[in-house]
């Protein structure tokens, strides 16, 4: 033990085997080619269409019993998961304030006013859109009620049900929707697309708020 075998300088990260001289003692050196299963956890288990490609692209040795079109391993369908598509919804509002979604978006990072949050409501049956700045979230009930008394009078429609997800602000509501008999709808923990007509009021106003802002030249710390 503890013999030296072979010596040689490093060329490029690599050590290359010089062939022995006629002198010296007969060596066998022997190679063993790597499986597709190998190279498939080496390449951070991509699929096989691209292990096939970096194989042949650059000649990697692959053992013959090999098989790249049966390569499926737990650790890949694991990364490779996606979560189901939601079903389309076929609730259709028939009158103004049928149901009404909300939701707190926020908070942001720079804000005028010191106003980190706003709550939205969205008419389901016009899309007509409220907009409440807030300093915090507990601020959301008092902005609820005044959107309340605000739509009842003006348009003379009551609202019949409320849908915001399940966010800490909004369960002291639970109780002031039943004294009202105003339906309160939520949303599965985790699941925002349940209240996806908020969300995408959100990305919307986020996006032509950033795009005045652009407009009048604002900082970037706006």
């Amino acid at each position: 033990m503890r013999k030296t075998f072979l010596e040689g300088r490093c060329e490029g990260g690599l050590y290359p085997l010089q062939p022995p001289s006629a002198s010296s003692n007969k060596q066998a050196l022997g190679v063993v080619k790597a499986s597709i299963s190998l190279w498939h956890s080496c390449l951070g288990h991509a699929s096989s269409s691209v292990i096939q490609q970096i194989v042949s692209r650059h000649k990697l040795g692959v053992s013959s019993s090999s098989n790249c079109s049966g390569v499926v391993c737990d650790a890949y369908q694991m990364g490779k998961s996606n979560q189901l598509p939601y079903p389309k919804s076929n609730s259709v509002s028939s009158k103004p304030f049928e149901l009404v979604f909300s939701d707190v978006w926020g908070a942001a990072p720079n804000s005028v006013g010191r106003h980190s949050y706003y709550v939205s409501f969205i008419d389901d049956f016009s899309k007509y859109t409220w907009i409440y700045l807030l300093r915090f979230k507990y601020e959301v009930f008092q902005c609820l009620r005044d959107f309340q008394n605000m739509v009842e009078r003006q348009f003379n429609h009551k609202i019949l049900a409320v849908q915001p997800d399940w966010g800490g602000e909004y369960l002291p509501l639970n109780t002031f929707f039943t004294r009202l008999g105003i339906a309160h709808h939520v949303s599965c923990p985790h699941a925002h697309q349940q209240n996806g007509s908020a969300k995408r009021k959100h990305h919307h106003i986020v996006e032509v708020g950033l795009s005045l802002l652009a407009h009048a030249s604002m900082r970037l710390k706006y």
